[in-house]
This record gives structure tokens, sequence and C-alpha cells, in this order.
């Protein structure tokens, strides 16, 4: 059952295989424990070109549950946006995701989600 929902910067170190302290973090996690929402995967894919070789993004993608944005997550946003003072972004509606899932968010952004009042770690800090 997945726990944790990684923001894109987090894939995107385990792309490019540092810091440490996140490959760690993510080898100590049990298969099946650790996703992405659809919505990162989007973002990565728009980054695509950056990666090299591909074959690491696929293997990334092969590692990782690509977590639908679903009804769940779509009433969280809504609600959520009602009595924003900003605009949405792609953060919103990670966050949004997490928190409609009870999922952890993992992110090296941990000042930008607090206002979300989702459930946070930061696997970059050592």
């Amino acid at each position: 059952m997945v726990k944790y929902l990684l923001d894109t910067n987090i894939c995107i170190y385990l792309l490019k295989h540092q810091p440490k302290s996140v490959l760690d973090r993510f080898a100590s996690c049990h298969v099946g424990e650790v996703g992405m929402s659809a919505i990162t995967w989007a973002e990565l894919l728009r980054g695509l070109d950056k990666y090299e070789p591909k074959a690491e993004f696929e293997r990334l993608r092969g590692l990782l549950q690509v977590l639908p944005f679903d009804e769940k997550a779509a009433v969280c946003f809504g609600e959520y946006m009602q009595t924003a003072n900003h605009k949405a972004s792609f953060d919103t509606l990670i966050a949004c995701h997490a928190k409609a899932h009870q999922l952890t968010l993992v992110t090296n952004n941990t000042k930008d989600f607090e206002r979300y009042g989702v459930s946070l770690e930061n696997w970059a800090q050592a």
C-alpha cells in the first residue's frame, strides 16, 4: 500500500542519483510504499528531453506506482481553492492529491507545502 507520494523534485533527485540521503531513504522503503501523482508524472514528462539516458526515466517509472488524480483528490482541490488566496499550481494539485488519500508528501520544498495541511517529509535533509 502506498504511504509516500513523491514530489517532482524528489523524483528528479532519484533520476540524478543524488543526494545520497534521498537514495538511502527511498531504498529503505518496501516495494509498493512509494508512489507519485499523475500530476508529478505529467511534470516529469514535460521535461523528458532533459534526461539522459532515457532508460533512467523508464527505470524510475518502473519503481513507482503512478496514482491517478481521482474524484477524491478533485474534491479536496476544489474545496481548498474555494478559500485559497493564490492561483492553483501543480503544487496545489499534488498537495491535495496527498491530502485526499492521507499520504505523506515527500518534498524538498516543505515550506511551499505547509499551507495545505498535508503530512510532509523531506528526504533531502541529511
